[in-house]
């Protein structure tokens, strides 16, 4: 590029020099030297010069830039310090955050004790204490019930402090006014309860026998059995809590318990519902039916094979009158078939086949009526007995759907009484298949001979007629 340029000033310089023919070539180098050496000067100037402007204006930018770096640096120190308390406020919020979920599972934890605890101890009441207490323990359940959306907290040491009174109280025993029923009457009689352990004692104002209380299910009033063997001299100095002596119950009040679920036949039986008493009809009905069937097998009573043949034999003897005779001491299903069969003795003998087996049908359906009958029931008081525990087991899941199976001396109450049914239905269906069995057995064994005798009549009626005379009746 120099090279080229050098070229071209030296081109210039020629042409210069022949325009003006009178400048020799040094003298036109020269000027060219000059002049370009006056260019690279200025341009040199104006070189420094922009230079010189550049780092005038320069200087203000890196100054800035300078600024503006330090406040960067200043600004990521804070960025960090901010993350680093971002950090440590999240950490600070998880925290606080876990606290107050433990202290909610805690608060809801105590709340679910003291509603177990109120429940129990609603549950344990002893007879007659619940007049005094089942307001205050309501009162206490509400109070819980409507902070459970809010904290427990206080609610459950409400409950906690009533539980430990009582449970003091308990301890050293004590007295209070309530009512009482009386064993085999309802009447509800005033008086006074004292409470000593797991044993509740009640004297009737005004006088009256004193006696061990027990709680009735259904009913806040408990049942008083008296103890006559108590004197009330010992049972007066106790009530006003002087040192006197007492009678306990060593079963803890499970014998009183078990002698008021036997309760009477017709309780038993209304436990039962309606299909028990649909079960009982049926029994009686049965019942009916086996005292007629005793009858008719009263009255199918049959002759013994000896005292047959011997009539048979005088018959075939000849003698109308000892036949009469021997006919008269036969039983009347026996004296029914022969007087028939004697009527047609002289018939031949498919004739008299006919009629004796006309008269062994008609004592066949006469005697065995109402025997299928007994054998439907047989069969039909178990279902039935099955039918009426369904529909109590319906009932008490249903109970149990909405109650729970917290008690389970209840729940097993309950189900004994729905299988009141099933026993009542055993107990009609057992004797009648019994009896259904021996009457058809007894009834069934007597037609046979019937029909026996039937066929010996016959043999009898054509040996006389092939061997003798016979005699008719």
């Amino acid at each position: 590029m120099k090279t080229r340029f050098i070229t071209a000033l030296a081109s210039i310089i020629l042409l210069a020099a022949t325009v003006r023919g009178e400048e020799t070539f040094d003298e036109a180098m020269k000027r060219a030297a000059a002049d370009y050496g006056e260019r690279l000067r200025k341009a040199a100037d104006e070189l420094n010069s922009a230079r010189k402007r550049i780092a005038d204006e320069k200087a203000p930018f890196l100054k800035e830039i300078r600024s503006a770096e330090d406040r960067i640096v200043t600004a990521q120190s804070e960025i960090e310090r901010l993350e680093a308390g971002q950090q440590d406020v999240s950490e600070q919020r998880r925290k606080l955050l876990m606290e107050l979920d433990a202290a909610r599972k805690n608060s809801a934890y105590l709340g679910t004790l003291a509603h177990d605890g109120l429940t129990a101890f609603g549950e344990s009441f002893a007879p007659g204490e619940g007049q005094l207490l089942s307001g205050r323990v309501q009162a206490l359940e509400q109070k819980l019930d409507d902070s459970s959306t809010g904290a427990p907290a206080q609610s459950a040491v409400d409950i906690a402090v009533f539980l430990q009174e009582r449970t003091k109280r308990a301890l050293g025993g004590y007295a209070a006014a309530g009512s009482s029923l009386t064993e085999g009457n309802s009447q509800v009689i005033p008086g006074t309860f004292a409470f000593l352990g797991p044993e509740t004692y009640f004297l009737p104002d005004g006088g009256g026998a004193a006696g061990t209380a027990r709680p009735r299910a259904g009913s806040v009033y408990p049942v008083t059995f008296k103890l006559s063997d108590w004197t009330p001299q010992d049972a007066s100095a106790f009530f006003q809590g002087k040192q006197a002596t007492i009678l306990a119950d060593a079963s803890g009040g499970k014998a009183l318990r078990l002698k008021e679920t036997r309760g009477t036949v017709l309780e038993h039986i209304q436990k039962g519902g309606f299909v028990a008493y649909a079960i009982i009809a049926v029994g009686f009905l049965s019942l009916a039916m086996i005292g007629q069937k005793i009858g008719d097998l009263f009255q199918l009573s049959v002759d013994s094979p000896q005292a047959v043949r011997a009539f048979l034999a005088k018959m075939s003897a000849g003698g109308r009158s000892q036949a009469e005779e021997a006919l008269k001491a036969l039983s009347a299903p026996v004296r029914e078939l022969f007087l028939v069969g004697a009527r047609y003795a002289e018939s031949p003998k498919e004739i008299l086949e006919e009629h004796l087996q006309s008269v062994l049908l008609r004592q066949r359906l006469h005697y065995e009526r109402r025997l299928p009958l007994l054998a439907v029931i047989a069969t039909a008081a178990p279902l039935m007995g099955l039918l009426g525990t369904v529909v109590g087991m319906v009932r008490t899941f249903a109970l149990i759907t909405v109650f729970g199976t917290g008690n389970a001396g209840k729940l097993a109450s309950g189900i004994s009484e729905v299988l009141v049914a099933t026993e009542l239905g055993l107990i009609v269906a057992i004797p009648t298949l019994i009896a259904h069995g021996f009457l058809a057995h007894r009834i069934q064994r007597n037609l046979s001979l019937l029909e026996r005798y039937a066929l010996e009549f016959i043999t009898a009626t054509e040996t006389a007629k092939t061997g003798g005379r016979p005699m008719p009746i």
